[in-house]
C-alpha cells in the first residue's frame, strides 16, 4: 500500500513505530561510543601496566600483549600478535590449555619458566583467565605474567647469609668454615676462585688457609710486597681491579707482576675495628664473569662473619 493511501491512523502509527526504532537506534550508538571509550580506556591503562598482559584466542593465537609482556620477552608488541603463546614457553614444557579444559575452568595460576627471544629463560608467576560467551564456551584467555628472578634472588640471598651466619656461629675450625662459605656462595655468585688470606701484623706474614684457583696453586706464607693482596692489607679498602689497571700499575712500577693473570678481581678487607687482619678474593679469566656491588655487598657480610668466628675461635 502506498503511503496516499494509508489512513492518517496508519501513518501515525509507522511514524511512532519509526521514531521508536530511531530512538533505540541511537541509544545503541550511544552505547557502542561509550563501550569503545571504555575499551580505548582499559587499553591506556593495560598499556602502562609493569605485569604483562597477554589475550589470545582459544586456539592459541595471539590477539593483543602489552608492552610490559613484549618488553619482557624481548619483542616488540607487533612481533607478537598473531604468534602461537607458545613463543613464550621452552622447547618441551609447552602445555596448551584445551577447549575442554577451558569450559571447566574459570582462573588457572601457576609458576612456570618462559624465554626471551635470545633464548634466556627465566622464572615467571602467570594467571590465566578464560573469557567465555553467553553460551559458557571459552572464545579467549586473558594471561597476566610476573617474572619472579627478583622475588626468588632475594629469597636465595636471604637463605644464603643465613646460613653463613650459622655455619660462621657454630664452626669448628676456619678451614671447614672456609669450605662451608664457597660452597654457599657458589650458589649465588661467581665464586669458582675463592681465597681468603689471613695477615699477622706481628710476624707481617701473610698466608692462605684456604685458596681454591683454576689456574694458579696456593702461595707460601710471606711478608708484604708490592701486590693486590699488599694493597687491601695496607689501605683497608675493598678493591675492584681488572687485567688493564694492574697493567698499568706494573709498568709504573707500583706493583709486582702477577704470576697468574686475571681479568676481574674483587678483594674486601676482613677488618677487625680499624686494623686489617686478612682478605677475602673472588676472581675471573674471562670478559664474560665481571664483578660489581651486589657482590662486594655480600663479600662485605661474609668478611664480618669470618672476623667474628677468628675472634670466637681464638679464644
Amino acid at each position: 500500500m502506498e503511503d496516499q493511501e494509508k489512513s492518517k491512523e496508519q501513518l501515525i502509527n509507522e511514524l511512532h513505530a519509526l521514531r521508536i526504532r530511531l530512538s533505540e537506534a541511537e541509544v545503541q550508538d550511544l552505547e557502542h561510543g561509550r563501550t569503545r571509550q571504555k575499551l580505548r580506556a582499559l587499553e591506556q591503562l593495560v598499556d602502562t601496566m609493569a605485569l604483562g598482559v597477554t589475550i589470545s584466542d582459544i586456539e592459541g593465537r595471539i590477539l593483543y600483549s602489552n608492552p610490559a609482556e613484549a618488553q619482557m620477552h624481548g619483542y616488540q608488541v607487533s612481533e607478537l600478535i598473531g604468534q602461537e603463546v607458545r613463543i613464550f614457553a621452552p622447547n618441551g614444557i609447552w602445555n596448551p590449555m584445551t577447549r575442554e579444559q577451558a569450559r571447566k575452568i574459570k582462573r588457572l595460576s601457576r609458576e612456570g619458566l618462559n624465554i626471551r627471544q635470545d633464548g634466556s629463560i627465566f622464572p615467571v608467576h602467570l594467571i590465566s583467565d578464560v573469557v567465555k560467551n553467553a553460551a559458557g564456551e571459552p572464545v579467549a584467555i586473558i594471561t597476566t605474567s610476573e617474572e619472579t628472578t627478583g622475588r626468588k634472588q632475594a629469597q636465595a640471598m636471604q637463605s644464603a647469609l643465613y646460613k653463613i651466619s650459622q655455619k660462621a656461629a657454630a664452626a669448628a675450625s676456619l678451614e671447614q668454615l672456609f669450605s662451608d662459605i664457597h660452597s654457599i656462595l657458589g650458589g649465588l655468585i661467581y665464586a669458582r676462585n675463592f681465597l681468603v688470606a689471613l695477615y699477622d701484623q706481628d710476624s707481617q706474614i701473610l698466608e692462605f688457609p684456604y685458596h681454591i684457583d683454576e689456574f694458579s696453586a696456593t702461595p707460601p706464607p710471606a711478608r708484604l710486597g708490592k701486590g693486590l693482596f699488599e694493597y687491601v692489607i695496607k689501605s683497608g679498602q675493598v678493591l675492584f681491579a681488572t687485567s688493564e689497571t694492574i697493567a698499568e700499575k706494573m709498568r709504573a712500577g707500583e706493583m709486582d707482576e702477577m704470576n697468574s693473570p686475571f681479568v676481574n678481581w674483587l678483594g674486601i678487607p676482613l677488618k677487625k675495628g680499624e686494623r686489617t687482619v686478612g682478605i677475602l678474593v673472588i676472581k675471573s679469566y674471562t670478559e664474560e664473569i665481571s664483578f660489581s656491588d651486589s657482590e662486594k655487598d655480600l663479600l662485605i657480610f661474609v668478611a664480618q662473619q669470618i672476623v667474628g668466628a677468628i675472634d670466637r675461635l681464638k679464644k
